[in-house]
């Protein structure tokens, strides 16, 4: 069995090959990466032709790589699903519906994001299989950048300040982006942290043990 993993930044790759390993590493991941779709996203703040048609371009690639499904591992372009799921015949997983699906068991959920666009994609799925969902977002823009200028101590400081705020309004609070996963085995709080690799991971072996099963 072979999955795609489609990253928009070099920060998701240690969490999510992680998780798939924790899991149970029965599958070859194969990597395909753009780093400047998350420019693109920053600049236009929203899912443009422009970029819909650059994304488009890695999962062409990885639909040619005999792949058996596509998860995507940045939650800001998670939306460009619904738009390129038609057009192949190959699952393509968000990346945080196995993570959100989870939160959807409480009535308050808390989102803690890094990327601007981040929570709209996050609420919109979330809205639309609970319309009457109590979502309150905190977002710090840029934030992830701070990783990438090698700041990982002012990065995880930053977010854990975020989580203690929204601890007392939420029932569970969603880390959104995958370079966050860590941060839940450091932060002590009175909710539960719910982060995306693990569950995505997860989801991802057991759809492909279901397809492939003779």
């Amino acid at each position: 069995m072979k999955l795609a993993l489609i990253h928009a930044t070099t920060t998701a790759l240690d969490p999510i090959v992680r998780a798939f390993y924790e899991a149970g590493n029965e599958v070859e991941l194969l990597h395909f990466m753009d780093t400047g779709l998350l420019s693109m996203m920053e600049e236009y703040g929203s899912l443009t032709p422009e970029i819909i048609q650059r994304f488009s371009l890695l999962v062409n690639l990885a639909a040619q790589s005999d792949v058996n499904c596509i998860q995507l591992t940045c939650s800001a372009f998670n939306n460009v699903t619904n738009i390129l799921q038609p057009l192949y015949p190959i699952k393509l997983f968000r990346s945080d519906e196995a993570m959100l699906d989870e939160a959807l068991a409480y009535e308050r959920i808390g989102l803690v994001s890094t990327v601007r666009e981040t929570p709209i994609a996050l609420m919109s799925y979330l809205r639309e299989k609970n319309p009457s969902v109590k979502v309150k977002s905190l977002v710090e823009p840029g934030l992830i950048h701070l990783l990438f200028q090698g700041k990982k101590d002012q990065h995880d400081e930053q977010v854990m300040k975020m989580v203690h705020k929204l601890e007392g309004e939420v029932d569970a609070i969603v880390l959104s982006q995958y370079s966050m996963e860590h941060i839940a085995d450091q932060v002590h709080s009175s909710v539960p942290i719910l982060t995306a690799p693990r569950a995505s991971a997860k989801r991802c072996l057991t759809y492909l043990k279901t397809m492939c099963s003779p």
